[in-house]
């Protein structure tokens, strides 16, 4: 008896071949796609911290060298859009009553003023995929002569 020679285990072996190889290569699709997305938001949020720096740098030249108590004028929203690509909203809070601390040569305390800053950078609307929001706080005390503490 003539035994019949089986075929066609070749092309089974060469399907689920490629099945795996393309899941492999979806996956990899997909995980390239998502690194790119971090990055792109990673690097979103950098730059938005920048512009909430710059906003607080803006406050404290303003706070001093303009030579006057309480908190200048804040800058539009749109004051840093050109140079960052975020509206920058800066909020300087003048305090009511100052401290004393220290003593003068003619014998009376040294008056100082401390501010609170607040700067927040953001890119748009909060329903947007690339939304990036980032806010900075900070304080500078300052004399009632104008001075840096």
């Amino acid at each position: 008896m003539k035994r019949s020679r089986q075929r066609g285990f070749a092309y089974i072996a060469a399907v689920v071949l490629l099945i795996v190889v393309a899941g492999v290569v979806v996956s990899l699709l997909r995980l390239t796609a998502t690194q790119q997305s971090t990055v792109n938001q990673t690097l979103l949020g950098v730059r938005a911290s920048q512009a909430a720096r710059a906003g607080v740098e803006w406050m404290f030249y303003r706070l001093a060298y303009d030579g006057a108590l309480g908190c200048p004028a804040a800058p539009p929203e749109t004051e840093f859009l050109a140079d960052t690509g975020f509206r920058v909203t800066v909020i300087c809070t003048t305090p009511t009553d100052p401290f004393k601390e220290g003593e003068q040569p003619a014998g009376t305390a040294t008056e100082k003023y401390v501010y609170r800053i607040e700067s927040i950078a953001f890119n748009g609307n909060v329903t947007q995929a690339e939304y990036v929001e980032r806010r900075r706080i900070a304080t500078i005390c300052m004399t009632k002569a104008g001075g840096i503490c």
